[in-house]
């Protein structure tokens, strides 16, 4: 993996295809600007559909998921700006310019409604608070809107 992913990505299984950080994960941007996904961070890794998989072979792409996915849930970047981030990520993992290319115009095209359930940034059921301990919980909790934490809790 690229050193622009500045840390191993160390995940466990979660859900039915659903991943969970157990470290923080963090990538840094052509800019300079570093994203950090946070230990217990849900991700599905890269939601790709079965028909473009193929354009992924020999491209690790489960990094460039999970830091798309945590732009997306975070919200606070508009959506071009997430899936440019995507397509650069994807380059750097070593896809070349053609096959990012259309990852990148598959994220334009269906990755709309995705972004949209994502307003208002993280929310708690993107994190898996039954694998953190009570520090963490108390620490995710000032974080996050009160009425979304009751209903979790």
């Amino acid at each position: 993996m690229s050193d622009r992913f500045l840390d191993p990505l160390v995940l466990q299984a979660y859900a039915k295809g659903e991943w969970v950080l157990m470290s923080d994960f963090r990538y840094q941007a052509a800019d300079g600007t570093i994203y950090t996904a946070p230990k217990y961070f849900i991700t599905d890794l890269a939601s790709t559909p079965w028909i473009v998989k193929p354009l992924l072979s020999g491209i690790e792409d489960r990094a460039c998921g999970v830091i798309h996915d945590l732009l997306y849930c975070d919200n606070r970047l508009p959506r071009v700006v997430c899936d440019a981030l995507f397509y650069e990520m994807l380059l750097v993992a070593g896809a070349d310019k053609k096959r990012a290319g259309l990852m990148h115009l598959g994220l334009r095209v269906g990755g709309g409604p995705r972004y949209a359930a994502c307003a208002g940034g993280i929310k708690v059921e993107d994190l898996a608070f039954e694998l953190m301990s009570e520090v963490e919980r108390v620490a995710w909790r000032g974080k996050l809107q009160p009425a979304l934490v009751m209903a979790r809790d």
